[in-house]
């Protein structure tokens, strides 16, 4: 007897398999809607924070331009909260540090304090220390030719040497001049007087220094008793402060073995 093939089972396992991937579906969905659902309610919606970036490159010592930056909306997270957030803030400003595009701007980044500024008395990134140093701005002015030729630029240590007209005899009476053993002769004094001193800013001949209040008292009087600057540029590794003895003409005479002058000596014509 031959047996006859039938086709039940075959649907009953079609029908088993498509019920099982219909729940396998709704499972799925409703872990992925639990997870998802659930970390938005736990965690709560991001905030969002507007900043200020450089959209180009922004290199140090330059006043901040509105082709410069942009306000980007970020997740607030502590990494931008030093972050400027208009840009009304930066406009003006100098930057005291070069700025990468994409970058954010932030207080540390900039020279000034005050837009249209070109400088800033403490460094970039520098708290004021009400237990430091009192740190002042004071200008000097240097022709270029005792400025290693004007191509001195704003962030570099300088030293300063002063030239004095120097007169022993000032402030002595007649009588003491007279019986005073001759020693010393008016004539000027060379020195190097303050070291790695740096500049903040500079107009033409007219150089902002960062000093402290003692030593800006110092450039004043110096000015003041009719001081010639002169300064010269340090290399920035040099920390060193320098020993100098001064120079004065007699000084250099001796050093340098110059002759000295004499009246000529003529003779008398024939009779």
């Amino acid at each position: 007897m031959e047996l006859e093939y039938s086709d039940r089972h075959n649907r009953r396992s079609k029908l088993y398999i498509g019920v099982g991937l219909v729940v396998a579906v709704i499972v799925g969905g409703l872990v992925f809607a639990a997870l998802r659902f659930g970390t938005l309610s736990a965690q709560g919606p991001t905030v969002m924070r507007q900043v200020v970036v450089a959209v180009r490159e922004i290199p140090a010592r330059k006043p901040i331009e509105e082709g410069d930056v942009a306000t980007r909306s970020v997740p607030a997270d502590p990494t931008n909260d030093a972050a400027f957030t208009r840009i009304d803030e930066v406009l003006g400003r100098l930057t005291g540090v070069p700025v990468s595009t994409g970058q954010m701007l932030t207080r540390t980044m900039l020279a000034s304090n005050v837009s249209g500024q070109t400088f800033s008395i403490l460094e970039p990134g520098q708290e004021y220390d009400p237990n430091g140093p009192d740190l002042r701005a004071v200008s000097v002015s240097v022709p270029d030719e005792r400025a290693v030729a004007g191509t001195l630029v704003a962030g570099q240590r300088v030293d300063l040497i002063v030239t004095m007209a120097i007169n022993p005899e000032i402030g002595q009476t007649a009588e003491e001049a007279a019986v005073t053993t001759v020693e010393f002769i008016p004539g000027p004094s060379t020195k190097v007087t303050l070291q790695m001193l740096s500049i903040l800013s500079r107009n033409g001949p007219i150089y902002i220094l960062r000093a402290d209040l003692a030593t800006a008292e110092k450039i004043a009087e110096l000015t003041a008793a009719g001081g010639q600057f002169t300064m010269v540029l340090r290399p920035e590794e040099d920390g060193r402060t320098a020993r100098t003895d001064g120079s004065t003409i007699d000084t250099l005479l001796g050093e340098f073995d110059f002759p000295v002058p004499r009246p000529p000596v003529f003779e008398s014509p024939a009779p």
